[in-house]
């Protein structure tokens, strides 16, 4: 498979002059005939400037960050056709990264080509000829959001890294641009979103789906503050609050916010579990973030960047698969674990809805490397979608539900488990309950109660490694190196030998070589004690 590798920094100069939707940067003549000249100008110029940015959190780009956090996680093994297939998430998975990644070089790039984008509009939309009361300051809390989103996505991954608010003049300039700390990032971070919320709509209409709300801004914010206060501050070595500079963003700040978004009654969980993951019933009631997928482009871009359609759905699918007309072949990447599955209770449904069982519902398939025969049925190729056009492997429109109401119960009931145990666990019992039935509901609270609903929730969404970190290194390295024993009797034991967590990589990438390459001798320097 080839990987490509872009420079942004460099790239961000190159595409000073060009504000097309296209994901294709390295295409300078505008095929719109719309430049930075004659651009900017009117309010569907400003919506087309927007939709671009949004364009960028979609972009997999070879490093889809759900499938890859997974693949790290005790949820899902890398697999493929053989140990060297996607060489740069089986070095993942190995904990042998290096600066030269393609997985490292691949997420860096789609950030700061957000990063970018939203830099460009935020300097740019003053200038617009603004006619509908409230638009402006909307559409700059939608982009305020997403450069949030595409710094959490760096400081996550890396650690420490640039924060650049404004487009350059210069190569020159982004050459010289500082490392910033995780404090820096965080407190980046906390300004935009506490700046996007007060300006974002509570609901959107049905014309307007997939985009910002405040109720998502401020599930987003919670998520971060869980990790902020899990992961961040022990091994960062942070020690204040987490803050703009103004607003203090504590337990009882986050805790306000889920409850506001509970009491709204903007959400639901629905009925049946496995009508949260049907692809004709996307964009529903439980989905507060959802990144959007279409056919429409007919895309056909080997190079990533041209991809409207859910690129990573081809990499769940089963390899040569018989005996199931309703699913497509794929690449057999991200098989289930064996931990996963043996998490799931006696009778629960969610087991079935997530996870396709390939030895029972297929009379052959192949069985490539680190085959389990579980695949992960809420992204696996739904023959039903397949494109008609361009090429079947970019164009399934399938959406990634980022942020899901069971989430926002179930963060609410983590910070309420200390301060209001019968609070805590009666959001608990919402999420299980709709899975189980009332007779399944627990009458006392644990956090270890809350990581078991969290995983069998989420099982095959991209959260569980983010959970495992939080929790501590010695909770994550527990639970993923017990992932790798092999049960009795399977016959590609020597699949999973070798591979295990280790702690000095922080669960994080190294900064890409490239970019160290690109910038002024000193400017950029590894941040995690495994690269350095």
């Amino acid at each position: 498979m080839k990987i490509k590798i872009s420079n942004i920094i460099i790239l961000a100069a190159l595409i000073l002059g060009q504000v097309a939707c296209t994901k294709d940067f390295l295409e300078l003549e505008p095929k719109t005939g719309q430049v930075e000249a004659n651009y900017y100008k009117t309010e569907s110029d400003a919506f087309f400037a927007l939709t671009a940015v949004y364009d960028v959190l979609s972009v997999q780009n070879w490093a889809p960050v759900p499938i890859m956090s997974d693949i790290w996680s005790d949820d899902a093994f890398c697999g493929g056709g053989d140990a060297g297939d996607m060489r740069q998430w089986q070095d993942m998975e190995q904990n042998i990264m290096d600066a030269e990644s393609g997985a490292s070089s691949d997420l860096w790039s789609r950030c700061y080509s957000g990063l970018y984008r939203a830099n460009l509009y935020m300097q740019k939309e003053s200038g617009i000829d603004w006619k509908t009361e409230g638009l402006q300051k909307r559409f700059l809390a939608e982009a305020k959001f997403l450069r949030a989103y595409f710094y959490w996505d760096l400081v996550r991954h890396y650690g420490s890294v640039p924060i650049i608010n404004e487009v350059l003049p210069s190569v020159e300039d982004y050459r010289a641009v500082k490392q910033n700390t995780p404090a820096e990032l965080y407190k980046q971070i906390a300004t935009d979103l506490l700046e996007a919320i007060p300006n974002l709509p509570e609901t959107v209409p049905s014309n307007e789906t997939g985009r910002i709300t405040k109720y998502a801004a401020q599930a987003l914010l919670a998520r971060i503050y869980l990790f902020y206060e899990g992961f961040a501050k022990p091994v960062f070595g942070l020690t204040e609050t987490w803050s703009d500079g103004k607003t203090q963003i504590n337990k009882t700040y986050v805790q306000n916010a889920l409850e506001e978004i509970i009491k709204s009654g903007a959400y639901r969980l629905l009925p049946n579990y496995a009508d949260v993951f049907n692809w004709n019933n996307q964009n529903n009631d439980e989905s507060l973030l959802e990144w959007q997928y279409s056919e429409k482009a007919k895309s056909d871009d080997w190079g990533g960047w041209g991809i409207n359609g859910n690129f990573s759905v081809i990499f769940y699918g089963v390899r040569n698969p018989v005996g199931d007309p309703t699913i497509d072949p794929g690449w057999s990447f991200g098989t289930v674990t064996w931990s996963l599955v043996n998490e799931y209770e006696p009778g629960d449904p969610r087991k079935e809805a997530s996870v396709y069982n390939a030895d029972e519902k297929l009379t052959e398939y192949l069985h490539a490397f680190q085959n389990t025969g579980y695949f992960n049925r809420k992204f696996i190729p739904n023959s039903a979608f397949r494109a008609t056009a361009g090429t079947r492997e970019h164009n399934y429109a399938r959406n990634y539900m980022d942020i899901r109401y069971a989430d926002v119960l179930l963060m609410a009931a983590e910070l309420f488990l200390t301060d209001n145990p019968t609070k805590a666990l009666g959001y608990l019992n919402q999420v299980r309950t709709r899975a189980l039935g009332a007779e399944k509901a627990l009458t006392a609270i644990t956090l270890d109660a809350i990581y078991h609903e969290r995983r069998v929730e989420f099982g095959g969404e991209g959260h569980r490694k983010w959970d495992l970190l939080r929790r501590g290194f010695s909770y994550a390295t527990q639970k993923i190196n017990a992932s790798f024993v092999v049960p009795a009797g399977i016959p590609n034991a020597q699949d999973f030998i070798g591979r295990s967590f280790k702690e000095n990589t922080w669960g994080m990438f190294p900064i890409p070589a490239g970019e160290i390459r690109n910038t002024n001798q000193g400017v950029l320097t590894q941040f995690v004690p495994a690269y350095k």
